[in-house]
């Protein structure tokens, strides 16, 4: 019976992670806002436990993301910095004061930030503006080349931006306040660490809808980065919990689910209108943090 059960447990974990590898790296919120509430309430786990294996989980999921974006080249270099420094050093102070959260407070403090994360999204994306693509004449193949972003340029803002992936498709964009994006990166960071969710919520969002930048790009960069900083925030995480080795057994049916969800994921956003997306996001992630705080109440 114990070894039904444990096969029923790797099933449910490999299903649960295939599906946030589709959703976190279709529309780049690394599946977190998932795996939070499945590891708290389903798996009776605590939050230092249940944000540590989230934050696991979206690395392998991301790290199979990034591979692929990295091959079609849909990484911006300088985007890449603009986010992930900040965003470290917030998984890194998330992460740590984690551990001094009790569990009822952990599930309300989850539930509003969800809640709050998927009202912007959906604010946000209304606004979001429609952006250039195909950029294909000579003038843009040779600023393909002079990409270079300088300190006078990076905090007076609006740099201009030409991208081109494998696959012939080139982006004119802009990148309207460097500043602006380290500073939401930061704080994405800090509540990634914290309840252990992806960055893309809130700094996909930011990216897309206000800086504007093409959807492929900002969240082929910010998975890139997830992949990163989340194995760091896990790592703390398991630092602070008592026998960090006892969780190790679950990492195989999540590694596992979630590198094949990636693999997919990455084939849907490269295939699927980014808006539209990002709209059933932020509908879906406010109803989740509504049931959560409703069923933390009860």
């Amino acid at each position: 019976m114990h070894f039904l059960n444990l096969i029923i447990i790797y099933f449910t974990l490999f299903i649960t992670a295939l599906l946030v590898g589709i959703i976190g790296n279709t529309i780049g919120i690394g599946g977190g806002i998932l795996l939070v509430p499945f590891f708290i309430f389903y798996m009776h786990l605590s939050p230092l436990e249940s944000s540590g294996l989230s934050l696991f989980t979206i690395m392998i999921s991301t790290a199979g993301g990034s591979y692929v974006f990295y091959k079609d080249r849909a990484i911006d270099r300088h985007l890449f910095i603009m986010v992930s420094i900040p965003a470290l050093i917030g998984i890194i102070a998330g992460s740590v004061l984690s551990n001094y959260i009790p569990t009822n407070q952990f599930k309300w403090i989850f539930s509003i930030i969800v809640i709050g994360i998927g009202i912007f999204s959906l604010i946000a994306t209304k606004k979001q503006a429609a952006v250039k693509i195909n950029y294909c004449d000579k003038q843009g193949e040779d600023a393909l080349k002079n990409n270079k972003i300088d300190s006078k340029s990076y905090f007076s803002g609006h740099i201009r931006k030409k991208h081109k992936e494998t696959n012939g498709t080139a982006y004119d964009y802009e990148i309207k306040s460097p500043v602006a994006i380290n500073v939401f990166s930061l704080i994405a960071g800090f509540v990634s660490g914290f309840i252990g969710i992806g960055i893309g919520g809130i700094t996909g969002t930011f990216l897309t809808a206000v800086e504007q930048i093409p959807p492929r790009i900002a969240f082929s960069t910010i998975i890139s980065i997830m992949a990163i900083i989340s194995l760091i925030g896990g790592l703390i995480h398991f630092y602070y919990i008592k026998n960090p080795f006892n969780l190790a057994v679950y990492i195989i049916p999540l590694g596992v689910g979630a590198l094949i969800g990636s693999k997919a994921g990455a084939y849907i956003s490269k295939n699927s209108a980014a808006k539209t997306l990002r709209i059933y996001q932020g509908t879906f992630i406010i109803l989740l943090g509504i049931l959560m705080l409703a069923v933390s109440i009860i």
